[in-house]
């Protein structure tokens, strides 16, 4: 082992210190090089003109907006009319052609309720038919 007093000339020390500072210096590197990198911040800036509120905040517009209602100034919600279509009596008549009737004679086919009269399983029923919900709201046997 070489020791020197004079200050500036490089000495060897005893035990193997610095081979021990230079594994755990290339141990640390080797660490950091294998770690995952830092994903970069992706910023997205989204700047709106139009209307502050939004289209669908101010406009009727059943399509674009999900039909339920809108609101003509802030702080003030005016639902959609809820425009009732009747079932035509032929589409009536469809519906219960799919409940499995044949022979369908229509009786009465104005105003809220239509009257049928038709054969299931060959038994006959008189049958009434609401307009507005499309159901049959009674049937009887004949």
């Amino acid at each position: 082992m070489i020791a020197s007093d004079k200050a500036g000339e490089p000495a060897i020390m005893e035990g193997g210190i610095m081979l021990k500072k230079f594994l755990m210096a290339a141990g640390l590197a080797a660490a950091f090089s294998l770690s995952p990198q830092v994903a970069e911040a992706k910023v997205n800036v989204t700047i709106g003109i139009g209307q502050p509120g939004g289209y669908c905040y101010y406009n009727y517009d059943p399509f674009r907006c999900g039909g339920y209602g809108y609101y003509p100034r802030p702080g003030y919600f005016v639902p959609h009319p809820i425009i009732r279509d009747r079932v035509s009596c032929r589409e009536a008549v469809w519906e219960l052609r799919d409940r499995g009737y044949r022979n369908i004679v229509t009786t009465d086919c104005g105003g809220r309720s239509y009257t049928f009269i038709a054969k299931k399983r060959g038994d006959r029923f008189r049958i009434k038919f609401d307009s507005y919900r499309g159901r049959i709201t009674a049937v009887r046997p004949i």
